[in-house]
Protein backbone atom coordinates (compact mmCIF):
# COMPACT_ATOMS: atom_id res chain seq x y z
CA UNK A 1 0.00 0.00 0.00
CA UNK A 2 1.26 3.09 -0.79
CA UNK A 3 0.02 6.32 1.21
CA UNK A 4 0.33 9.41 -0.96
CA UNK A 5 0.38 12.94 1.69
CA UNK A 6 -0.76 16.42 0.25
CA UNK A 7 -1.47 19.79 2.20
CA UNK A 8 0.37 22.90 1.97
CA UNK A 9 3.63 23.84 3.70
CA UNK A 10 3.27 23.68 7.79
CA UNK A 11 -0.05 21.50 7.62
CA UNK A 12 1.33 18.83 9.44
CA UNK A 13 2.33 16.44 7.26
CA UNK A 14 5.50 15.28 8.11
CA UNK A 15 3.72 15.08 11.44
CA UNK A 16 1.14 12.79 10.24
CA UNK A 17 3.21 10.71 8.22
CA UNK A 18 5.37 10.46 10.94
CA UNK A 19 2.31 9.04 13.10
CA UNK A 20 1.39 6.04 10.68
CA UNK A 21 5.32 5.17 10.62
CA UNK A 22 5.50 4.97 14.20
CA UNK A 23 1.97 2.82 14.75
CA UNK A 24 2.85 0.25 11.70
CA UNK A 25 6.48 0.39 10.86
CA UNK A 26 5.67 1.48 7.67
CA UNK A 27 8.55 3.00 5.23
CA UNK A 28 8.38 6.62 4.62
CA UNK A 29 9.83 8.63 1.36
CA UNK A 30 10.40 12.44 2.35
CA UNK A 31 11.38 15.05 0.36
CA UNK A 32 12.32 16.94 3.15
CA UNK A 33 14.98 13.92 4.08
CA UNK A 34 16.30 14.17 0.56
CA UNK A 35 16.61 18.29 0.58
CA UNK A 36 18.54 17.72 3.99
CA UNK A 37 20.75 14.81 2.13
CA UNK A 38 21.88 17.12 -0.20
CA UNK A 39 22.34 20.56 2.40
CA UNK A 40 19.38 22.45 0.29
CA UNK A 41 17.13 24.33 2.18
CA UNK A 42 13.62 25.40 0.19
CA UNK A 43 13.82 29.36 0.03
CA UNK A 44 16.91 29.22 -1.50
CA UNK A 45 16.19 26.21 -4.05
CA UNK A 46 16.09 26.66 -7.56
CA UNK A 47 13.73 24.55 -10.04
CA UNK A 48 16.59 22.25 -10.87
CA UNK A 49 17.13 21.69 -7.26
CA UNK A 50 13.57 20.59 -6.72
CA UNK A 51 13.46 18.38 -9.48
CA UNK A 52 16.94 16.42 -8.16
CA UNK A 53 14.95 16.11 -4.78
CA UNK A 54 11.82 14.86 -6.30
CA UNK A 55 13.53 12.64 -8.85
CA UNK A 56 15.37 11.12 -5.60
CA UNK A 57 12.28 10.76 -3.46
CA UNK A 58 10.85 9.41 -6.35
CA UNK A 59 13.72 7.01 -6.96
CA UNK A 60 13.34 5.93 -3.42
CA UNK A 61 10.07 5.46 -3.65
CA UNK A 62 9.76 2.96 -6.11
CA UNK A 63 12.81 1.10 -4.73
CA UNK A 64 10.79 0.23 -1.50
CA UNK A 65 7.63 -0.43 -3.28
CA UNK A 66 9.32 -2.64 -5.44
CA UNK A 67 10.85 -4.75 -2.35
CA UNK A 68 6.82 -4.76 -1.39
CA UNK A 69 6.70 -2.45 1.16
CA UNK A 70 4.23 0.14 2.52
CA UNK A 71 5.28 3.14 2.23
CA UNK A 72 3.87 6.73 3.08
CA UNK A 73 4.66 9.75 0.64
CA UNK A 74 5.78 12.54 2.74
CA UNK A 75 5.84 15.45 0.11
CA UNK A 76 4.15 18.64 -0.47
CA UNK A 77 2.53 17.20 -3.91
CA UNK A 78 1.39 20.51 -4.51
CA UNK A 79 0.28 19.98 -7.84
CA UNK A 80 -2.34 17.10 -9.29
CA UNK A 81 0.26 16.35 -11.66
CA UNK A 82 2.92 15.41 -8.81
CA UNK A 83 0.16 13.08 -7.48
CA UNK A 84 0.14 11.77 -10.93
CA UNK A 85 3.53 10.45 -11.03
CA UNK A 86 3.16 9.19 -7.50
CA UNK A 87 0.39 7.02 -7.69
CA UNK A 88 1.45 5.79 -11.48
CA UNK A 89 4.87 4.87 -9.61
CA UNK A 90 2.42 2.44 -7.63
CA UNK A 91 0.10 1.28 -10.29
CA UNK A 92 3.67 0.45 -12.11
CA UNK A 93 4.23 -1.93 -9.08
CA UNK A 94 1.03 -3.16 -8.83
CA UNK A 95 0.38 -1.50 -5.29
CA UNK A 96 -2.88 0.10 -4.12
CA UNK A 97 -2.61 4.05 -2.75
CA UNK A 98 -4.62 6.56 -0.89
CA UNK A 99 -4.12 9.75 -1.47
CA UNK A 100 -5.09 11.63 2.51
CA UNK A 101 -5.30 15.64 2.25
CA UNK A 102 -4.13 17.48 5.07
CA UNK A 103 -6.88 20.18 5.28
CA UNK A 104 -5.53 23.16 7.72
CA UNK A 105 -6.77 26.05 8.21
CA UNK A 106 -4.29 29.19 6.70
CA UNK A 107 -4.84 30.69 10.00
CA UNK A 108 -3.47 27.57 11.64
CA UNK A 109 -0.74 27.63 9.13
CA UNK A 110 0.11 30.96 10.20
CA UNK A 111 0.56 30.16 13.69
CA UNK A 112 2.46 27.02 13.71
CA UNK A 113 4.82 29.24 10.94
CA UNK A 114 5.28 31.98 14.07
CA UNK A 115 5.74 29.47 16.82
CA UNK A 116 9.04 27.91 14.19
CA UNK A 117 10.11 30.74 14.48
CA UNK A 118 10.75 30.38 18.12
CA UNK A 119 11.79 26.53 18.01
CA UNK A 120 12.77 26.38 15.12
CA UNK A 121 11.84 22.47 14.60
CA UNK A 122 12.30 22.78 11.10
CA UNK A 123 13.43 25.13 8.36
CA UNK A 124 11.41 28.28 7.90
CA UNK A 125 10.12 29.57 4.98
CA UNK A 126 9.82 32.88 3.61
CA UNK A 127 6.88 35.05 2.80
CA UNK A 128 7.81 34.54 -0.84
CA UNK A 129 8.05 30.96 -0.55
CA UNK A 130 4.80 30.31 1.39
CA UNK A 131 2.79 32.29 -1.22
CA UNK A 132 4.07 30.39 -3.85
CA UNK A 133 2.99 27.27 -2.45
CA UNK A 134 -0.53 28.57 -1.89
CA UNK A 135 -0.83 29.90 -5.43
CA UNK A 136 0.74 26.68 -6.87
CA UNK A 137 -1.78 24.32 -4.49
CA UNK A 138 -4.23 22.52 -6.17
CA UNK A 139 -6.62 21.23 -3.92
CA UNK A 140 -7.58 17.85 -4.27
CA UNK A 141 -10.45 16.70 -6.61
CA UNK A 142 -13.05 14.40 -6.48
CA UNK A 143 -11.55 12.40 -9.29
CA UNK A 144 -8.47 12.08 -7.38
CA UNK A 145 -10.48 9.81 -4.56
CA UNK A 146 -8.56 11.34 -1.53
CA UNK A 147 -10.03 11.23 1.66
CA UNK A 148 -9.47 14.18 4.26
CA UNK A 149 -7.51 14.63 7.42
CA UNK A 150 -8.75 17.77 9.19
CA UNK A 151 -7.00 18.65 12.78
CA UNK A 152 -10.69 18.80 14.51
CA UNK A 153 -11.03 15.17 14.36
CA UNK A 154 -9.23 13.12 16.93
CA UNK A 155 -6.43 11.65 15.04
CA UNK A 156 -6.16 8.21 16.96
CA UNK A 157 -10.13 7.51 15.68
CA UNK A 158 -10.00 9.03 12.09
CA UNK A 159 -6.21 6.46 11.74
CA UNK A 160 -8.16 3.55 12.50
CA UNK A 161 -11.79 4.33 10.54
CA UNK A 162 -9.33 5.18 7.55
CA UNK A 163 -5.99 2.99 7.44
CA UNK A 164 -6.26 -0.30 6.70
CA UNK A 165 -3.80 -2.70 8.09
CA UNK A 166 -3.55 -6.23 7.45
Amino acid sequence: MLYIITGLPFSGKSTFAKELVRRYGFERTSVDKMMNKRHLDAPNMTQKDWNLVYSEAYGELESLLKAGKTVVFDGGSLLKSERNTIKSIAEKYGVSWKLIYINTSIEEIAHRRKKNLVSQERDQLSDETMDKAFEMFEEPTPDENYITYDQSVNLDKWIDENIAVK
